[in-house]
């Protein structure tokens, strides 16, 4: 795992856990939402607890508003999103996660990484 950085993520309720199963092999740490607070916990909560803890928040739903989350109050929020169907998650993943690894290891609180991952692109915002 040399040259491959440890990235702290956070779980949305809304994630299958294979995601999470992947990327603790790969090494990284990962925490589910619904182990830490109540799963009807508002997505602003969520949010604020990603960032407080230094996580990568990854999510799937919908409701996770876009707009909402780039105020200010945000801006230090990253976040990876997923709108590809569920089924492909994992296989969606393991296609971007270098990239992704890599992302985060150029990112900084100046320029947080945002990730959405379609079923065939991927957008990425530093």
């Amino acid at each position: 795992m040399a040259g491959r950085p440890v990235i702290p993520f956070l779980t949305d309720n809304c994630v299958p856990d294979s995601i999470g199963t992947y990327l603790r092999r790969r090494g990284h740490d990962v925490v589910r939402v619904r182990d830490v607070m109540p799963a009807d916990s508002p997505d602003p909560v969520v949010a604020e607890a990603a960032m407080q803890s230094g996580r990568v928040l990854i999510s799937w739903d919908r409701d996770f508003n876009h707009q909402r989350f780039l105020k200010p109050r945000f801006k230090t929020l990253q976040r990876i999103a997923f709108s590809c169907h569920e089924l492909e998650g994992s296989k969606r993943l393991k296609e971007v996660i270098e990239r992704i690894e890599f992302e985060y290891a150029q990112s900084s609180n100046a320029k947080p990484m945002m990730i959405r991952i379609g079923k065939d692109k991927i957008l990425i915002r530093c």
